[in-house]
């Protein structure tokens, strides 16, 4: 009896390492019955010499919620903190939006307003003189991945 029970052990041992740091980490839907009505994916782009690459998309969803999805490419399960910047990405500037770091390399943040508290939405997104940057780690403000967007983007 001993010999039966052992595999469902080692099966749930399995499974428990297996699903730590997934792809799906962090990713909640934001609420029941969405559907996106509205997708823009912007490529990251590695930047001193990180190799961190990925995707910041945007939705809008049939709820008129905003949220920015980061997927990062090329990194470990360190945290990565995140945030949209004024300007175009070769400028730099001042935070814009906080958003959630990256861990397990996934963000997802529910946009709602600036850290200013000024109110933003998906279309003035669309139109925001900004860019995503990664950060290489809390400790370490060096930035390892970027992407323009709004009136930035090409």
């Amino acid at each position: 009896m001993k010999m039966r029970k052992a595999p469902y052990y080692l099966l749930f041992i399995a499974l428990t390492i297996l699903s730590s740091c997934g792809k799906d980490d962090n990713i909640e839907p934001t609420g029941v019955n969405e559907i996106i009505v509205d997708e823009l994916a912007y490529n990251l782009i590695s930047v001193n010499g990180s190799g961190i690459t990925g995707i910041a998309t945007l939705t809008r969803d049939s709820n008129d919620n905003t949220t920015i999805l980061i997927q990062l490419e090329n990194t470990n399960t360190e945290e990565h903190p995140a945030y949209v910047r004024f300007n175009s990405a070769a400028e730099g500037g001042p935070i814009a939006i906080t958003l959630e770091p990256c861990t397990c390399a996934v963000s997802t943040t529910v946009v709602t307003q600036l850290d200013d508290g000024t109110p933003i939405d998906f279309d003035k997104l669309l139109n925001l003189d900004g860019h995503v940057s990664i950060q290489d780690s809390p400790s370490n403000p060096a930035v390892v991945s970027v992407v323009d967007i709004g009136l930035n983007a090409n």
